[in-house]
């Protein structure tokens, strides 16, 4: 049949629906029953974790609201890093999956995959961040003859919105399903349940304690499923639906034509609908809350913010340049922050509050397709770029020494002159730092420096917290520098992306007993360097 789905374009047509399930107790490494193949080599996964762009991120155009600056004195304190990408993977003809959806529980990301064209091909992959520096790709499942659109974590089972080719498995007669798969520990297995449901293709799930919701788009419904017998419960037609989403008792559903819509999540009796922006048909979108504020992905207009309960519209963001590729796809909240998937215009990062207020466009490369952040995490998939880790460095201590410190305000670049002392705390992102003779710098917190680091002689960087700088084995790689007489003091974690050059007479000091440095590139050690204290060298460059 004719698939007509396209990787952010899903088109959906009404029939019915029934169960079906799968609970073969194979658990070999590569199970390929039920056309679920199963894949837990970790060394063959590692391949795909690709380390080309990672290093510190900047933020860029910082030009509105409060946070407006002048391309020389700006600074911010949102550092960021990206830690790796993530290589999408090929199905069993070999064609490249791309990277359309992310959920997240605790450590592990799970990422959704879909093939873009006629073809229906899919996969999930498992993604553990324990080690925030050293991210494992730890399972992966290819799923034949199935584009997986979206997913969510509930309970202990991955619950996966789904596109079928029905020429391929006669079990059903419709495209549009759910699977929920049983996770074992956390880790993806072909053990599961599909719930077949009226439409062409599954745009979006979500999940409460007792129930999933899933939609359908054009001609499409709203659709209650019972979390223990997954049968259909409850049901609400709307054309055209591409998100779901779940605020306490409100069942939210998002309509290109129809706007937003709130359910009762009992008995899904519509309680409130409003207007949005009109989209491209078909085109994917989601929706995320910021308290009573409903922030809505509404294409070539940006995102809109509405409140939840008048269904007023708040305040329009708009897309900064117009252009076939930049168009609002995905929002995502977390932690005082609003994550936003412009596609070709990049991934916009706004400060919550009253008002969003924008702190800039993140420094990455490739398409922002989707995004899903939580915890210390930012998770971007960008269709064939597969999937980027950005890991937000916030501080995790205070330190009793550093109360009186202010926030850093100097600028992108720091330079201390002969003799001078300067002390911050919080969290602090800049391009550059220079350190030199007989000044010290304190700095509590986390710190990302983009470019170089350098300490001359005699010179002092007393780091309490985190320290990222540089970025991954570039063409003319980025160093941090100690001369001779200057002193690193380390009391917490230093990840250096690019080159260490210790020259003669450096000095680094590991405060502690947790202390830990990661050298990605390479280190030149010249003579009478000394490295007191005790620390983990991650990768083992300083011996």
């Amino acid at each position: 049949m004719n698939k007509k789905v396209y990787l952010f374009s899903f088109i959906a047509m009404s029939l019915f629906t029934f169960c079906t399930s799968n609970d073969d107790s194979n658990t070999d490494n590569q199970a390929k029953d039920n056309a679920i193949e199963i894949n837990n080599d970790i060394t063959s996964l590692s391949k795909r974790l690709d380390y080309t762009n990672s290093g510190v991120l900047s933020i860029t155009g910082l030009s509105t609201g409060k946070f407006a600056k002048s391309a020389e004195s700006a600074t911010n304190n949102f550092p960021l890093v990206q830690i790796a990408e993530v290589n999408p993977p090929t199905d069993g003809s070999g064609k490249t999956l791309q990277a359309s959806h992310v959920a997240v529980n605790g450590n592990y990301a799970y990422v959704a995959y879909t093939m873009r064209g006629d073809a229906y091909s899919g996969a999930i992959d498992l993604i553990d961040v324990t080690n925030p520096y050293k991210p494992k790709l730890i399972t992966s499942a290819l799923i034949a003859n199935t584009d997986i659109t979206s997913l969510t974590y509930s309970n202990g089972n991955l619950i996966i919105g789904a596109a079928t080719d029905i020429d391929k498995n006669a079990a059903f007669t419709n495209p549009s399903i759910v699977i929920t798969m049983q996770l074992s520990s956390g880790m993806l297995t072909d053990k599961y349940t599909i719930t077949n449901l009226e439409g062409k293709v599954t745009t979006d799930v979500a999940a409460n304690s007792t129930s999933y919701f899933a939609t359908t788009g054009d001609k499409g419904s709203l659709f209650k499923i019972n979390s223990t017998t997954k049968a259909i419960s409850g049901k609400a037609t709307l054309d055209d639906l591409r998100s779901v989403a779940i605020s306490g008792d409100k069942i939210v559903t998002l309509s290109g034509t129809k706007g937003v819509n709130i359910y009762n999540e009992s008995t899904l009796a519509l309680q409130k609908s409003f207007t949005t922006s009109a989209d491209v048909s078909g085109a994917k979108r989601t929706m995320d809350f910021d308290g009573t504020k409903l922030l809505v992905s509404e294409g070539y207009n940006g995102l809109g913010v509405y409140d939840i309960n008048s269904g007023s519209k708040v305040q329009t963001l708009a897309l900064a340049t117009s252009g076939e590729d930049n168009v609002t796809n995905a929002v995502s909240v977390n932690d005082g922050y609003a994550f936003v998937a412009n596609g070709a215009a990049g991934l916009n990062v706004y400060k919550t509050g009253t008002q969003l207020d924008l702190l800039g466009t993140v420094d990455i490369l490739g398409s922002s397709n989707y995004v899903k952040s939580s915890g210390n995490f930012i998770y971007v998939a960008s269709g064939k770029g597969g999937l980027k880790i950005i890991k937000m460095e916030k501080p995790s201590t205070v330190f009793a020494g550093c109360t009186g410190y202010g926030a850093y305000n100097q600028g992108q670049n720091l330079i201390l002159n002969s003799n001078e002392i300067k002390s911050y705390s919080g969290s602090t992102a800049i391009s550059s730092a220079m350190i030199n003779s007989g000044a010290i710098l304190t700095h509590c917190g986390s710190i990302t420096i983009q470019n170089g680091l350098t300490l001359n002689s005699g010179g002092t960087f007393n780091m309490r917290g985190t320290l990222a700088q540089g970025k991954y084995q570039q063409q003319n790689p980025t160093e941090l520098i100690i001369n001779s007489n200057a002193v690193l003091q380390i009391e917490g974690t230093v990840v250096i992306w690019g080159d260490l050059r210790l020259n003669s007479g450096a000095k680094i000091n590991f405060i502690g007993n947790d202390s830990s440095i990661t050298i990605y590139g390479k280190v030149t050690k010249n003579s009478n360097v000394t490295i007191t204290g005790t620390y983990k060298d991650t990768e083992n460059k300083l011996k």
